[in-house]
């Protein structure tokens, strides 16, 4: 075992004499943003957000927002009074109007200005009527094609009116007991995180192992594509013959309401499940494995085509990879080709080679195994770790390099009989990371900090820039008061950024710097194909409907991986220093340009756009100049930072 010295005090020690990193503080006399101009036009109201017609999120307030033409003019909405800004912007966040109706009335002088603004709000299904007894059959779960092993508890639930008893009866009888709970709704999104109970209805729901398989009665409901279609489509027809079906019971009193449980469940045995190869058409032909089926997961495992893996489940148009007994993932079913049935299971082992080939700029790391078995990498500061699940380690001939001292030291342990664990400690800061299938090879590559002058830290650096927005036509981001779009702010940020990054020796890596159509998944694959050292994309922030933005607007940093943190930190600690607004942190998030693993990668979100004064200084060529200022401090600063950490870590035996 060994521990490591931690990275500040190695920092400390090898930086005595480097050039401090610079925090340019705002003078006292300065303000952090200038005011808004003064603007006196014809008094008109443009609402901005919320869209006429436009489904809101469920909350209690939210904020809406837009500009009068005249900065004198005063506003109420649905007679609450709402500051206006020296150049006629305002923003308000109020109580969401029941009937989603907001009445505003301007006034400037002799001019009145009236407008209307209907919007959707979503309100929890309830029952039509006093003493009406409902099942809300939208509510009902599961509502999509499943597969499930043999014996694995389904849950299934269903949304009604309260106080009744519930129950699932299957289509051979076999009755469920559902139990009744509150109804609970989430809204989530950055910065919000609400939870919404209600007492129109109540939510029933409960669990049974499956045993039988589970038919729709629709013919046009494909069967489940794990299993045989024939005994499933020879099940429905059975069914259909003797008139019976799964479906769900709500009682009370005399009343009783039944709807069908239209889904369909197919079985597959535990023991034999389905083979799957990663082949996903996406550009950079990785597959993606999240812990569990949503949008807002975060993604953990990053496959290159070719891997293979065990299916046991199906869902939601997504499939479940089972990595170990206790580990399990979810890919879309479009990423991945099924092998035919009766494929064994992929295990196997790695070894009993292992390799460090230096190259330059990096090192490969060439693990022989013997199949293409699924894999997840997980970086730190100062080296990785890699877990092969399915696997068996059998390194017996592991070769460090000849002369590169790069990777310090490997460490190894089979942790269970089917998962086996990898180190790779350094003896400088990771800089990156990317990896691919070479025939049976798995080859990591691991990136080697660049050579820095501390002088001129980026000099001979290659950085890549991005204008965050733009992937498609309707791709323009956050909006302001006045319509000032986001993709049109970070634009003119990245055209101040790049030619003082030149003056700073470096060379630009044009990810987006103009205004050009790029795809978004494309702009990793550039910064990575171009070998940018350092990737920044430039952003403004926008709230989701709930959030207070009185309350809540400042600067945030985004980033993804572990060797992007410490820039994360540098980008925030110079835009707080430069203009001292709120800081709202760095935080980690689930981001496609931090995801960028082979060089230190971060979006920034300096300020938030609907605030009237940060959209005025948007607009404001200085304060361009001191966003792209901060911006170029921040990347200076961490690589002088990385490059005093060149002395190989201490550890104690």
């Amino acid at each position: 075992m060994h521990t490591r010295i931690n990275f500040l005090a190695a920092f400390l020690l090898a930086s005595a004499c480097a050039p401090a990193a610079t925090v340019r503080p705002v003078p006292s006399d300065e303000p952090a943003l200038p005011p808004p101009p003064e603007v006196r036009g014809e008094l008109a109201i443009d609402v901005v957000y919320p869209g006429q017609g436009s489904t809101i999120a469920a909350v209690d307030s939210t904020f809406i927002f837009g500009n009068l033409g005249h900065g004198g003019a005063t506003l109420t909405i649905n007679g609450a009074p709402v500051e206006v800004a020296p150049n006629g912007a305002w923003l308000a966040f109020l109580p969401v109007p029941p009937d989603g109706v907001y009445e505003l009335v301007a006034v400037a002088g002799e001019q009145t200005a009236e407008e209307t603004r209907t919007v959707q709000v979503p309100s929890m299904a309830s029952p039509s009527g006093p003493g009406t007894l409902r099942i809300i059959e939208s509510s009902v779960r599961p509502a999509s094609v499943t597969t499930a092993a043999r014996g694995e508890p389904i849950e299934v639930s269903f949304r009604g009116t309260p106080g009744g008893m519930a129950r699932l009866v299957l289509a051979d009888g076999t009755v469920v007991p559902l139990v009744e709970r509150q109804a609970i709704d989430r809204v989530a999104g950055f910065m919000l995180d609400d939870v919404e109970a209600s007492t129109a209805v109540s939510e029933y729901a409960g669990t049974f192992p499956l045993t039988t398989p589970i038919v729709s009665p629709d013919p046009e409901v494909d069967p489940p594509t794990l299993i045989e279609p024939a005994g499933y489509i020879e099940q429905r027809e059975l069914e259909a013959a003797e008139g019976v079906e799964a479906y769900f019971e709500l009682a009370r009193g005399d009343q009783v309401v039944r709807v069908p449980l239209d889904a369909a469940i197919g079985i597959i045995e535990p023991t034999r499940p389905r083979v799957a190869v990663a082949a996903t058409a996406r550009p950079d032909s990785t597959v993606v494995g999240r812990r569990q089926i949503g949008s807002d997961q975060a993604w953990d495992f990053f496959w290159p085509n070719g891997t293979r893996f065990a299916i046991d489940a199906e869902a939601s148009g997504f499939y479940r990879v089972r990595l170990t007994d206790e580990t399990t993932a979810w890919v879309s079913q479009s990423d991945v080709r099924l092998l035919p049935a009766g494929t064994p299971r992929p295990t196997g082992f790695v070894g009993p080679s292992i390799q460090v080939v230096p190259r330059d700029g990096w090192v490969d790391v060439r693990f022989a195994t013997s199949e293409r078995l699924p894999f997840r990498v997980d970086p730190d500061e100062w080296g990785l770790s890699i877990q092969f699940y399915g696997a068996t380690g059998r390194p017996a001939y592991l070769g460090y390099g000849e002369t590169d001292a790069f990777v310090d030291r490997f460490d190894w342990e089979q942790l269970t009989d089917e998962l086996y664990r990898f180190d790779i400690d350094l003896s400088r800061p990771l800089w990156g990371f990317r990896y691919h299938w070479e025939g049976s090879y798995l080859v990591l590559q691991v990136r080697r900090p660049p050579t820095v002058d501390p002088a001129r830290p980026l000099a001979g650096l290659r950085v890549g820039v991005d204008a965050g927005h733009r992937a498609s036509e309707a791709d323009t981001g956050a909006i302001g008061p006045t319509r000032l779009l986001e993709v049109d702010a970070a634009l003119r940020v990245v055209d101040r950024l790049v030619p003082m990054l030149r003056n700073a020796g470096a060379e630009i890596v044009h990810v987006r710097t103009d205004s050009a159509f790029v795809p978004l998944i494309q702009r990793p694959i550039i910064a990575s194909r171009e070998n940018a050292d350092l990737l920044v994309s430039v952003h403004f922030n926008a709230f989701p409907d709930g959030v207070n933005p009185f309350e809540n607007h400042g600067t945030t940093m985004f980033y993804y991986w572990p060797q992007s943190l410490e820039l994360a930190r540098h980008f925030q600690r110079e835009i707080l220093g430069e203009f001292g607004l709120p800081d709202r942190g760095v935080r980690f998030q689930n981001l496609a340009m931090p995801r960028t693993s082979w060089m230190p990668s971060v979006l920034t979100e300096t300020l938030f756009m609907m605030l009237p004064q940060n959209e005025a200084a948007l607009q404001d060529p200085e304060v361009i100049e001191r966003i792209a200022g901060a911006h170029l401090r921040a990347m200076e600063a961490f690589a002088r930072e990385r490059a005093a950490a060149t002395v190989p870590i201490a550890r104690s035996q």
